[in-house]
């Protein structure tokens, strides 16, 4: 579930609502149905995330899990068979806890909503990093994420200070480039 929250930014809504047959391993991606808005989208994952989700295949069907494709994909043993969001919820806050990442108590510290925000911005990063114009990309970001346009996506790009230096340097190289162009100086 958390791999899903970071790796793919998916809502906890989107993570509990995933079966069996939603997993397409030898496709390395995932069929996410009828989400907010009454979207579906299928997302490609890399293949460290899809290791994972065979691992957890393996796992829960040798646990005696069902593997009928309709059968939710994080499944327990009590009698709705899966996670509700509220009970998938507070496992992973549970999880956030023991990982030292949120305080024992109270609403203090990350959410697990705060896992999509920092996909966002690491996706932005790495962007930066391999020399990669963000501008042209951000409307697959945002259809990645379930968005119709980039509007709504940019409420998760979280200025930090690595993402700012980058984008400062490539308006300065920008900006030298077309004073170079009109005759000035740079």
């Amino acid at each position: 579930m958390l791999l899903l929250a970071y790796c793919a930014g998916l809502r906890l809504s989107e993570i509990v609502g995933l079966t069996v047959g939603d997993v397409h391993i030898n496709e390395a991606t995932i069929e996410i149905r009828n989400t907010k808005f009454f979207k579906s989208r299928r997302l490609p994952l890399a293949p460290g995330v899809m290791a994972a989700l065979q691992s957890y295949l393996v796992a829960r069907q040798k646990a005696g899990a069902p593997t009928k494709p309709s059968a939710g994909l994080f499944w327990h043993q009590q009698t709705a068979g899966q996670y509700s969001q509220v009970m998938a919820g507070k496992l992973l806050v549970r999880v956030l806890r023991c990982a030292g990442l949120k305080p024992a108590r109270g609403k203090v510290g990350p959410r697990v909503h705060d896992l999509r925000h920092s996909m966002v911005v690491h996706r932005m990063l790495q962007w930066y990093r391999s020399d990669i114009n963000p501008q042209p990309h951000l409307p697959y970001l945002a259809t990645y994420l379930g968005y119709k346009d980039i509007n709504s996506t940019l409420i998760y790009l979280t200025i930090t200070q690595e993402l700012l230096q980058h984008a400062s340097e490539r308006f300065r190289r920008a900006s030298a480039e077309t004073l170079r162009e009109a005759g000035g100086r740079p």
